[in-house]
């Protein structure tokens, strides 16, 4: 089995040649075969040289559905179902993409600090859905549960980038704590109020 899909799932919403209207369900059900064929836990370990075309998955996917969701008063959480259920399958695939592809740390810079800045935000407005109503008893996926979905990739994104180091062999890329330092800069000189945005990526 290759370790590439067989067709690029982007832009959206035509993930394939032959499917350029794809509905959302659909797409959903493309994402969850990404992890069920390619990334799921007994699956073999993805080599460096598919790297590229699993971070233009990523790449996809982080511009697409990893923005902020609406707030409270614009609109109720059993309305958005739809689009919950597509950022927690984002989180879920982008999560096993840098647990099993090779190299996806090195040269993708660009692209950590983009998830990070998209992360947070989610997690900023998650939290006033969290803090403002109780939908603990609500069927499907609730806010607090995105939220920790969302902060826990964040996490583990940023504790793969201090982790991460090239071959010593490599020198094309840079080792990404170099990353990971850069962005905790950014984040203290927001802090101390010496920076206007968190990351200009976004």
């Amino acid at each position: 089995m290759s370790a590439v899909p067989t067709s690029t799932p982007f832009p959206v919403p035509g993930f394939n040649a032959s499917s350029s209207n794809a509905t959302p369900a659909q797409f959903l059900e493309f994402l969850r075969s990404l992890i069920t064929q390619y990334l799921g836990d007994s699956s073999p370990r993805i080599l460096s040289s598919a790297k590229t075309a699993w971070v233009t998955i990523v790449d996809g996917l982080t511009d697409h559905f990893l923005g902020p969701f609406p707030l409270p008063d614009i609109v109720s959480w059993e309305t958005m179902q739809e689009k919950v259920e597509m950022t927690e399958a984002t989180l879920e695939v982008i999560r096993r993409v840098f647990m099993r592809v090779e190299g996806i740390y090195n040269g993708s810079e660009d692209l950590l600090r983009k998830m990070f800045a998209r992360l947070l935000d989610l997690c900023r407005t998650l939290d006033v859905w969290v803090d403002g109503r109780n939908l603990s008893g609500d069927r499907g996926f609730t806010p607090g549960c995105i939220k920790e979905k969302a902060l826990g990739l964040l996490i583990f994104l940023l504790r793969g980038c201090g982790d991460n180091s090239p071959p010593p062999s490599d020198h094309q890329y840079q080792p990404s704590w170099k990353t990971l330092g850069a962005i905790l800069k950014e984040c203290v000189d927001v802090c101390h109020g010496r920076a206007n945005k968190l990351i200009v990526l976004r």
